[in-house]
């Protein structure tokens, strides 16, 4: 089951004002539609990932498919991009930086490669950036069809863990799913710790999230969970890749309270899921997992399990 491109609404446009100006003047007249990512890589020519392959940008301002004829990413293009993503504040985002992206107005997340500082044996900081990673938010109205029936039965929502390794549209599919329950009239409470779901500008969503939908953006997660159950009374909690004991026991409590879960989780399947000691607790608290690829492109739906 594959997600049509064509059905995508993508920021594309707003992206590139976060690119370097030396690279942003060729990409003017290159359409950009479908691209998935933008990769600036120290040395290397700038790249655009679509779902039928990678182009790169050459200087004649097209796409092309040859390296040698295309724009060269220096250390003034990473730095200025920087400066650009981060309003020429880089600590004023550190805590992101030192968690690998950087995300930014309309839902886009910059992933950043570079030297680790660390702190003990914990990762402070990001020096010497060596590559960025543009990944274009992206939202998709019915990206959730095949499974709201499974979702939403009976009149009850299902607790519902999204599995997916990156890009295979976990946080597409959650926005549409959170679109789907709040037309429907349940309140619908989203905790978007990396300010990637809601993607939130002056209180406005970039995203159609529906009428019933309240968001919590950059609370930590498992804290913020807990914050919206008692402050907000949601029918549903949504947020996106739950990690480590402290999420898992924050999903417990919501899902005895009454309230309903749906989240996402990096992974394979069910299976890579169970084997995981740090996860495998997890699973008891969903009814339903869904498992995305990307085979036949972002969204591809591997398999719907109820048991495990």
């Amino acid at each position: 089951m594959y997600i049509a491109t064509s059905a995508a609404v993508r920021q594309t446009s707003g992206i590139t004002s976060f690119m370097p100006r030396d690279i942003r003047k060729f990409l003017y007249n290159i359409d950009l539609g479908g691209a998935s990512e933008i990769r600036l890589r120290l040395g290397k020519p700038a790249a655009i990932y679509f779902p039928d392959g990678c182009r790169y940008v050459s200087r004649r301002g097209n796409l092309t498919t040859v390296p040698a004829s295309a724009v060269r990413v220096t250390r003034s293009h990473i730095e200025e991009a920087l400066e650009t993503a981060t309003a020429s504040s880089v600590y004023s985002v550190k805590d992101e930086i030192k968690n690998g992206y950087i995300t930014v107005r309309g839902g886009h997340r910059i992933g950043i490669a570079g030297t680790a500082v660390l702190e003990g044996d914990k990762v402070s900081f990001l020096k010497d950036v060596s590559a960025l990673n543009y990944r274009v938010a992206s939202e998709v109205i019915g990206a959730a069809d095949k499974v709201m029936p499974l979702i939403l039965k009976d009149g009850k929502v299902k607790n519902t863990l999204i599995i997916s390794p990156p890009g295979a549209g976990k946080t597409t599919m959650l926005r549409d799913i959170t679109r789907r329950l709040s037309y429907d009239m349940y309140r619908v409470s989203v905790v978007d710790e990396r300010r990637e779901i809601a993607a939130m500008c002056d209180g406005v969503s970039a995203f159609d999230l529906g009428n019933n939908t309240d968001v919590l953006e950059g609370a930590d997660k498992a804290e913020g969970m807990l914050m919206v159950l008692r402050s907000l009374s949601p029918d549903v909690i949504v947020t996106d890749e739950l990690g480590g004991a402290r999420d898992i026991e924050a999903v417990k409590k919501i899902t005895m309270s009454g309230a309903a879960v749906i989240a996402t989780v990096h992974g394979s399947g069910v299976e890579m899921i169970k084997k995981r000691r740090d996860l495998a607790d997890m699973l008891d608290c969903f009814d339903l997992a869904v498992t995305l690829s990307r085979r036949d492109g972002a969204g591809t739906i591997e398999e719907v399990r109820t048991e495990w």
